[in-house]
């Protein structure tokens, strides 16, 4: 069997948001955050022994603070190269590939997806991304495709049922 996935990195255009800014007209940028993956990703994953990260290749604020919100301290923002924060962050947390999951959406992502045990996508991710990959959610990037993924993963690792259990029982 595959070893269990302990850290999720995340793509934020696309994946955590469905790719859209919004700018005002005094050039702050606006981005949409789906608050069902966010209740997943703070308090589901982690009480099932998931840790997070981001990598994303913008910039910006409205990053670094949905990412506190969400209690994620692996934030590595405007990386061009995210294969290289991608090896940053499996050796800095002594993972192995099986261990890590990653879900992007586009061409950018593949050079650090490509390595991760588990590998997906939102359904409305580029074609090539959507045949490389191991899982594609049936929701859309900023929709639910997170909260779907790691439900996935908690199902696939036997730890759904004890973590449900919490909240529905």
């Amino acid at each position: 069997m595959a070893k269990k996935i302990k850290l999720i990195i995340m793509d934020v255009d696309g994946v955590l948001t469905n790719g859209t800014v919004f700018y005002s007209s005094t050039g702050e940028s606006i981005k949409l955050f789906c608050v069902r993956d966010g209740f997943f990703i703070k308090h589901v994953g982690p009480e099932a022994g998931l840790d997070f990260a981001i990598i994303t290749g913008g910039f910006g604020e409205i990053v670094r603070t949905r990412a506190e919100v969400l209690g994620i301290d692996k934030i590595y923002a405007g990386h061009v190269d995210k294969e290289s924060a991608y090896y940053e962050i499996k050796n800095s947390m002594d993972l192995e590939d099986e261990e890590i999951a990653y879900i992007g959406d586009d061409w950018f992502d593949w050079s650090a997806m490509q390595h991760a045990g588990l590998k997906a996508a939102p359904s409305d991710a580029d074609p090539e991304i959507l045949k490389r990959v191991d899982f594609v959610t049936k929701a859309v990037g900023g929709k639910g495709a997170v909260r779907e993924f790691i439900y996935y993963i908690l199902k696939r690792d036997n730890k759904l049922d004890t973590v449900k259990d919490r909240y529905l029982d």
